[in-house]
């Protein structure tokens, strides 16, 4: 229990981690936003060569700058820059500016010439690096690439933007000469041009438009044209005038698919390992023969916790072996009583452990508690195991569990694929980061959930909902944030709705992804039946039970605690006349005389045992951290 609980703290650590830095990928949701910088990428074409310089090393001068291009009917553009420079002395590079944008950029080639390419949000260039080409002189270099153009989603008509020079490039060009072509049937009526430098319409006349409407072909040429200077070819077109450009939609469906495809493994990995057997339910008003309580949490989540051990405490007082004293508020005593002779071996250790080097008729103070509550966890934890050897009692089927694991990473996945997807699906580079992230996110969570209604059975209804709560709002976070930014890609609320039912039928999986050996799930479902009995005892069934057996109340009182269930036990038997329990004394000054101002009651008993229980279990929890400071100091 106690490396359970550190367990516990380093994955809450690492959630909370994952979910700063989910917080930190929103402020990267784009990016290719202002401010990022150039970076070396290979992409359809674009190539890179090693060790190339990032920077020309000296000025140089464009003589001329040829640029041809042919506009194809699917919205891309083929074209062939001849770049005619002077260099006045050797050069360890030169770089031109290439098209940037939201568009695919393919086939990216310098003839005969050793380049290198880098992809940037606003300014992509090509680096010629090739020391034959850089020698003092004129040179000539051929740019080849095609631009892709994505299919546009306004319905009502659709656009040619066009920059045949961009207002990126860096020199002064000494003549310009720019001829497109164009499809036989491209409408002419809305053809414009611009051109100026810094996005500021040119007045001096430096370029001459003219467009042959028989050749379909627009010609520009100007000279002494300055550097960040730019021309744009604009016209708006027909809706439907593009047909066959790079479409996206693929990514919606893609989206869909993967959170159905994790649905759908997570379904089979649950009917092929991860269902519970099918027990049948009886009715139960008292323990399973021959369970202890210091066997529950090993029923349920195979584990003996300190939690567990109180409880074999406890039933040490009831039964006569020691009486437990509270001397000050939440300080306490166990005093020896008589050695458990006709229990077994395991209960006989574990109470020699707890009394050692202490005689009859003496106590043990909370000084010395914790060290020996340590050691009887560590004794009797293989012991209680060894109860339960065979397969059918395991509380968790390595099979399902390891499912349960995967069923996670299915859903991180899923989630992960469908927040990716629906950036392509708008046109934008995927944000890696925050996809992971999220993905991870959901994963933990969803494990972290899982935890919470696996200790559903052995821990109080109040505790174990708000844990669940707690943990359930963490599994939804990841899920819906991948909602929303999925909505803001694709403006459709049915996608993002969808996500959301599917991640949260995953997750169901995921928690029900829990098979128990057969005898275990028998067990197990007794043990519910008598947690339900004692939250709504039927009043026949208890009366009859206690007339038969006046240890019937503390007896089950032992099992109430266990399950957080001790005042409604005890409100059950406020018409009863329960004795006052021999085992338990309260020994602090005044609280004698108060109790002569009413008589205790059942509930009055089942809170003392509580607090007790309560306060041991954190002073041991406390006892335990300290230790594990400690050790890392």
């Amino acid at each position: 229990m106690v490396q359970d609980g550190r367990l516990r703290q380093i994955i809450k650590a690492i959630l909370l981690a994952l979910l700063a830095l989910l917080i930190a990928a929103c402020a990267v949701t784009y990016p290719h936003a202002e401010g990022d910088g150039p970076t070396d990428v290979k992409q359809d074409g674009i190539r890179t060569v090693p060790n190339a310089k990032d920077r020309q090393s000296t000025a140089f001068e464009v003589t001329g700058y040829d640029f041809r291009a042919k506009v194809g009917k699917d919205h891309s553009y083929r074209v062939v820059e001849k770049i005619s420079v002077s260099i006045p002395e050797d050069l360890a590079s030169v770089e031109f500016a290439i098209p940037s944008g939201n568009f695919r950029i393919s086939d990216l080639e310098v003839e005969d010439t050793a380049y290198a390419a880098k992809k940037a949000s606003e300014a992509s260039t090509v680096s010629i690096v090739d020391p034959a080409k850089l020698t003092k002189g004129s040179h000539v270099y051929t740019v080849k690439y095609r631009i892709s153009e994505y299919q546009d989603k306004d319905g009502a008509k659709d656009m040619f933007y066009f920059n045949v020079l961009l207002p990126e490039w860096k020199q002064p060009i000494g003549k310009v000469n720019i001829k497109v072509a164009f499809p036989e049937d491209f409408p002419w009526d809305d053809m414009q041009c611009y051109a100026g430098q810094f996005g500021v319409q040119d007045s001096t006349g430096k370029i001459k438009f003219s467009a042959d409407k028989a050749e379909k072909t627009v010609t520009i040429k100007g000279s002494r044209i300055p550097e960040n200077y730019g021309i744009t070819l604009k016209a708006q077109l027909p809706d439907g005038y593009w047909e066959g450009a790079l479409n996206g939609s693929w990514a919606f469906t893609a989206a869909l698919v993967s959170m159905m495809a994790a649905l759908l493994i997570l379904a089979v990995l649950w009917m092929t390992g991860g269902r519970d057997p099918k027990v049948k339910r009886e009715a139960v008003t008292r323990p399973p023969e021959g369970l202890e309580p210091v066997e529950l949490g090993y029923i349920f989540n195979s584990t003996v916790g300190i939690r567990d051990v109180l409880l074999m405490i406890v039933d040490f007082a009831r039964k006569g072996y020691l009486r437990i004293s509270e001397y000050e508020p939440k300080r306490y005593r166990l005093f020896r009583v008589k050695d458990p002779e006709d229990e077994e071996k395991m209960y006989r250790s574990a109470y020699s452990i707890l009394f050692e080097d202490i005689y009859r008729g003496r106590a043990v103070g909370m000084e010395d508690l914790g060290r020996r509550l340590e050691l009887i966890v560590r004794s009797i934890s293989d012991d209680v195991a060894a109860g339960f050897p065979s397969s059918d009692s395991l509380a968790f089927t390595p099979l399902s569990r390891t499912f349960r694991y995967a069923g996670a990473a299915v859903l991180g996945a899923g989630l992960a694929l469908a927040n990716a997807f629906s950036y392509i699906y708008d046109y934008q580079p995927v944000n890696y980061v925050e996809s992971i992230i999220t993905g991870a996110v959901a994963a933990g969570a969803s494990l972290l959930l899982c935890r919470e209604v696996d200790r559903r059975d052995s821990s109080s209804i109040s505790a174990g909902r708000l844990a669940e709560i707690g943990s359930g709002l963490l599994t939804a976070a990841p899920v819906l944030y991948a909602a929303i930014r999925i909505f803001r890609n694709t403006r459709s609320p049915l996608l993002a709705a969808a996500v959301v039912v599917l991640a949260g039928v995953s997750v169901f999986f995921i928690v029900i992804m829990r098979a128990r050996g057969q005898k275990n799930s028998e067990l197990v479902g007794r043990i519910r039946q008598l947690r339900n009995f004692i939250y709504h005892p039927t009043p026949k069934e208890l009366l009859g039970n206690y007339l038969e057996d006046p240890g019937y109340y503390y007896e089950m009182l032992i099992y109430a605690l266990a399950f957080g269930a001790e005042e409604a036990w005890a409100i059950s038997f406020l018409t009863l006349d329960v004795p006052e329990p021999e085992f338990y004394t309260d020994e602090i000054e005044g609280h004698a005389f108060s109790k002569l101002r009413g008589q205790a009651t059942a509930v009055d008993y089942a809170r003392d045992l509580r607090a007790f229980i309560r306060t041991i279990e954190n002073a041991y929890n406390d006892m335990e951290r300290r230790a594990g400071k400690n050790s890392k100091g």
